[in-house]
């Protein structure tokens, strides 16, 4: 396998893993910020981004790319939602965090096939 088209995905996981993981109190407040349930959008936000960029190199190397993305970032929000309060002591695991992850990957899905698979907007991811 080509661990090179990988190269944005993985890139996107690692702010993924800094955006998690920071402590609570690192996080800045922001009057913008105060909007209810912002925490949800950013997890919404970062798995949806991670979904649309493991699409091309899951579709490079001609595996089942609309099965394979979504699978691997829900298996990686899963995972990172279960360790958060391991890794960070002022975060928690949260049920409601996992499905704002998984509603990201849900939109994605129909965000690629609808307006990027097969068209020229695909070389960018």
């Amino acid at each position: 396998m080509k661990i090179g088209y990988f190269w944005k995905p993985l890139l996107w996981l690692a702010i993924i893993c800094y955006a998690l993981f920071i402590p609570a109190k690192d996080i800045p407040l922001k009057p913008f910020l105060n909007i209810p349930y912002f925490d949800k959008i950013v997890h919404f936000s970062l798995f949806f981004v991670l979904c649309v960029l493991l699409f091309r190199p899951f579709k490079r190397i001609e595996m089942k790319y609309y099965f394979w993305a979504p699978f691997t970032s829900i298996i990686f929000g899963a995972v990172l939602e279960l360790i958060q309060h391991t890794i960070s002591i002022s975060r928690s695991t949260n049920i409601y965090d996992f499905m704002a992850n998984a509603t990201g990957i849900i939109a994605s899905v129909v965000f690629f096939y609808l307006f990027v698979s097969g068209r020229k907007l695909e070389k960018l991811f």
